[in-house]
């Protein structure tokens, strides 16, 4: 990275807010903020050059990827598993890949901790896109003793493919249902999730309203949807494993 070079490219983006859109969320009366809107958003430079992007970041590797990275001395291990792939950016599937998310974390939980002890915490983190392509990332991540940890990694992929073989109990689909309303009543009152989600709307085209109907998409989850995205989202045909270990002496 070279520094001369960052700071040129932000002073371009800086130098041009002609396509800028810029959302306001909270208790406000529109007329009264319209002076502050026209002072210092208005006054703002425009040299209106219809710029674009371009896709510069780079492809998931194929197939399955292992590495062991050998640096510091605390006895400890840290590992990393992810799958990649396409997605379809649908509210569907963003629902489907969460919800299976939130039970394999559940269940890595109480397998790699309360059963095994083999570890404090452990995520099971989705994350999507639409551009620059329609793709998902899924992240797997717990630390532990370093003599244990080709033991654990082989726990999280015995744990994965109970769910793909069997499924979520009736449980897990209830208390996903259930975090999932949870989750949004209480983001619902933050001004912060409104500046996010209605931000991506516009910015993706989509109608704003969709976001009032999000809980009716969570009260339609099921075993079937999450173990269709199991098998979907989880193959053990394409990952990378990453796990670091502290220095031999």
């Amino acid at each position: 990275m070279d520094l001369d070079k960052s700071l040129a490219f932000y002073k371009a983006r800086m130098a041009d807010a002609a396509n800028f859109t810029f959302t306001f969320v909270g208790s406000f009366d529109p007329a009264a903020i319209k002076p502050l809107v026209e002072k210092y958003l208005g006054s703002l430079p425009a040299t209106r050059a219809h710029e674009t992007w371009k896709d510069v970041s780079p492809q998931p590797p194929a197939g399955v990827v292992e590495k062991i990275v050998e640096k510091g001395v605390e006895p400890k291990s840290t590992s990393t598993i992810v799958f990649s792939g396409a997605f379809q950016y649908t509210q569907e599937q963003r629902v489907a890949i969460r919800a299976m998310a939130n039970v394999l974390e559940n269940r890595l939980r109480e397998t790699l901790r309360e059963d095994l002890g083999g570890t404090y915490s452990v995520s099971a983190t989705p994350s999507f896109s639409r551009d620059p392509r329609p793709e998902y990332s899924f992240s797997i991540d717990f630390g532990s003793d370093p003599k244990r940890t080709d033991a654990l990694v082989k726990t999280v992929f015995a744990e994965i493919e109970k769910l793909k073989t069997n499924g979520p109990t009736p449980k897990d689909v209830a208390d996903t249902i259930e975090t999932f309303l949870r989750e949004f009543e209480s983001n619902t009152k933050q001004n912060n999730y409104w500046l996010s989600q209605l931000s991506l709307k516009y910015e993706y085209g989509e109608n704003p309203e969709t976001l009032l109907a999000v809980p009716d998409y969570y009260r339609k989850i099921d075993a079937a949807m999450i173990q269709a995205a199991a098998r979907q989202y989880l193959s053990v045909e394409r990952y990378v494993r990453v796990s670091l270990m502290p220095e031999k002496k």
